[in-house]
């Protein structure tokens, strides 16, 4: 591929950010260095294009400097790659309408390792939680890629688990690669970027909105061999990762859940269309990855790795107990091995130093600087 054309795929990445329209797959016989060159009424005769794409088409065209837009980026040391590129993820390439372009902050894995991506609620109970980061935890220490979503909920748990294991995870957001959504994981972020990457099709800057999480889904399914689905309700944004997964022949998996309960209605439905059951841990872990690919130990979790230095033993123990989303305290003295009453004493104290913070449920979770 020639630069022009790695110049056309970024013209395009920047486009369908402002239109959530995909003209990749839709271009047949045009010669991508044509695309820049062109005007959106003679592309229009070619394609069909809704007026919102035309006058974002004329508007991009008219300021669209590609050295420029590499330059912003690779300023904050984010690593740019197109469709035209011999590092594009060869998996994402199966997916229906793949990215022109990946802004990559950190380092993708190789694209021999295994990965395995896992999704679920945002407001996912306990032993959700616990599942996913166990499951994060597992593969992590097999030396299988964790990718996740850096969500609330089943992804920071899953993020975590790989960051307890020292394994490699990588995020996929589903805003401008430089916005930290949301803003309590703004800690997470960092440990994910240092162990593997956070990736994202925007550029600079460009807000999280509602449309374009269900789009970055997508990219979460075509890094990886297999998808679980830890907990979901039917209308779960888990399940459209789950399609595109089958779109582009990943296997599919869930975590089975209490019967009846309708935060597990759609993934327990998934098991019942035919998705692999994922009922024992160690077992599935075996199945993705028969052999270790040079397997990580912990040596001292990342996690805890990252609680400030001078805190009393108690406390430190508690806040490398507390995740990045809402954790009960029950969860953080089984995480940290301590009783129930000096859980609670030393969560209070971390409350009053700023380093954790209380929701309306009674569960912790902590601060941008904790």
């Amino acid at each position: 591929m020639t630069g022009s054309e790695r110049s056309a795929y970024l013209f395009l990445s920047l486009l369908q950010a402002r239109t959530g329209t995909s003209f990749v797959s839709r271009l047949g016989e045009i010669p991508l260095s044509e695309i820049p060159e062109m005007r959106a009424s003679e592309l229009g005769e070619r394609v069909r294009m809704t007026e919102r794409a035309t006058k974002a088409f004329d508007e991009l065209r008219q300021g669209f400097d590609p050295e420029s837009v590499l330059g912003d980026v690779e300023r904050l040391g984010i690593s740019v790659v197109t469709l035209a590129d011999e590092t594009y993820p060869e998996r994402l390439k199966a997916v229906p309408d793949p990215p022109p372009a990946l802004y990559v902050d950190g380092e993708l894995p190789m694209p021999d390792l295994p990965s395995v991506a896992l999704v679920g609620s945002r407001k996912a109970s306990v032993s959700g939680l616990d599942t996913a980061r166990s499951l994060g935890r597992a593969l992590g220490e097999r030396g299988v890629c964790v990718v996740s979503g850096l969500a609330l909920g089943v992804d920071a748990a899953a993020h975590e688990g790989a960051l307890e294991a020292e394994g490699v995870t990588v995020g996929v957001l589903g805003c401008g690669i430089d916005v930290v959504y949301p803003r309590s994981n703004r800690r997470l972020f960092g440990l994910v970027r240092e162990s593997g990457a956070i990736v994202s099709e925007y550029h600079l800057g460009e807000a999280p909105l509602a449309w374009r999480f269900p789009a970055r889904n997508r990219i979460i399914s075509g890094l990886c061999q297999s998808v679980v689905v830890v907990e979901a309700a039917e209308k779960s944004g888990a399940l459209i990762t789950v399609r595109h997964a089958l779109d582009a022949g990943a296997d599919v998996w869930a975590v089975p859940g209490p019967p009846g309960l309708p935060e597990c209605r759609g993934s327990n439905k998934l098991i019942a269309d035919g998705a692999g059951c994922l009922w024992d841990i160690p077992e599935f872990v075996d199945s993705v990855a028969p052999l270790p690919v040079e397997p990580v130990r912990a040596k001292a979790s990342r996690l805890d790795a990252s609680v400030p230095a001078g805190l009393p033993e108690g406390e430190a123990a508690a806040l490398a107990g507390v995740g990045f989303e809402p954790t009960a305290v029950d969860a953080v003295a089984g995480r940290s091995g301590m009783r129930m009453q000096e859980v609670l004493s030393a969560l209070a104290l971390l409350e009053l130093k700023g380093y954790v913070s209380r929701d309306g449920s009674g569960a912790f979770v902590r601060r941008a600087g904790g």
